[in-house]
């Protein structure tokens, strides 16, 4: 009868303990804090230092809606494993690249922001306590294999511990890549163009110039636009554009960008000291430039890398806004109605097609 007695007990006790284990009604708790929190970063309840944060977005999304999403996702899969414990490595990995993420945005208020949001680093906090506690149950489980000398399920568990892991690193390239700031893109946008522009940078007339080093028929345009230059320059903004249609071209932007930055009065006389050079070699250096830019009076000053490659970038920008597919070309756009006027080869820019264009586009 006792032997009997016993062993019901242990069974009611059983019955009576958490399906889900108190890891799963734990690890449950900052999931649900995260949630709010992210709700609370929504509405902007936040002080001033989290303002700056508000600016950037996850692949378009503002981080508090990326946060609500992910919480949800969260909680929904979490809750389901309750029933379903297959969906237990699923929250891992969840949790994981979240902890990656936020690794990134940390580095982003660090040295971007330079300023600490409360809110969003107490979401961090909670992504990495639900990680912490349920990661309790794989130590537990690989210490048990351990124990065991099963070498076969020893490393079974340790590549599941590994490939967790690996999504921490997945979180972060993935927060990378998708992280940007648009009104600090704009910002930097227009402080280049600013930086490349000739002729009345406040006209509502724009003319951009799409060219590449290797194209012969840039050649034959070049001697037209600088004969007409001087009566574009009081009416209209002109922008040189480098559009690489062959690749070697890329090579000659650096060295183009100076000349356009720095040596704007004697920008044409630089022009055809780089396309003389195009015609000798496709790998210019540095010391050769500067070299023949001495030899025509130019001073040539090397620039960083992070004016290169917002130079390259804007460049890009402009091809892809106008839809450039060949060059040469020249577009020209009234930025007030958005109206534009687009002239492809030497055979369509001309001079009086050109003035043509301006003056449709003036009015």
């Amino acid at each position: 009868m006792r032997f009997m007695n016993k062993k019901p007990n242990r069974f009611i006790f059983h019955q009576l303990r958490p399906a889900g284990g108190w890891r799963f009604w734990l690890a449950g708790i900052p999931i649900v804090v995260g949630f709010i929190l992210s709700i609370l970063s929504w509405v902007e309840v936040c002080v001033e230092h989290c303002s700056a944060n508000e600016d950037y977005r996850l692949f378009g999304l503002p981080f508090a809606v990326a946060g609500l999403l992910f919480f949800s996702a969260l909680f929904l899969i979490h809750s389901l494993s309750f029933r379903y414990p297959s969906l237990k490595r699923g929250v891992a990995w969840l949790l994981a690249a979240a902890l990656g993420a936020e690794l990134m945005f940390v580095w982003i208020q660090k040295y971007e922001v330079g300023s600490w949001c409360p809110i969003c680093l107490t979401i961090a906090a909670t992504i990495a306590l639900a990680g912490g506690i349920l990661s309790m149950g794989y130590f537990r489980n690989l210490h048990a294999r351990i124990a065991e000398g099963n070498r076969g399920e020893i490393m079974k568990k340790i590549l599941q511990g590994v490939t967790t892991a690996s999504f921490i690193i997945v979180g972060f390239l993935v927060a990378f890549i998708g992280v940007s700031n648009p009104n600090s893109a704009e910002a930097v946008t227009e402080d280049i163009k600013a930086r490349l522009a000739f002729g009345k940078k406040d006209s509502p007339v724009e003319v951009y110039f799409f060219t590449d080093w290797y194209c012969p028929a840039c050649l034959k345009v070049d001697p037209v636009i600088e004969k007409l230059y001087p009566k574009i320059r009081p009416t209209a903004t002109f922008l040189f554009i480098d559009y690489p249609v062959h690749k070697k071209s890329i090579n000659f932007i650096p060295y183009n960008l100076s000349f356009l930055m720095n040596n704007k009065s004697q920008y044409f006389i630089a022009r055809k000291l780089l396309n003389d050079l195009a015609e000798k070699t496709d790998s210019p250096k540095e010391a050769e430039v500067a070299e023949l830019a001495k030899k025509k009076g130019i001073p040539y000053k090397e620039i960083s890398f992070v004016d290169i490659k917002s130079g390259m970038e804007y460049f890009e920008e402009m091809a892809k806004k106008f839809g450039i597919k060949s060059t040469p070309t020249l577009v020209i756009m009234n930025k007030k109605s958005q109206k534009t006027s687009k002239l492809e080869g030497s055979e369509e820019i001309k001079e009086d097609s050109i003035t043509k264009a301006i003056k449709q586009m003036s009015e």
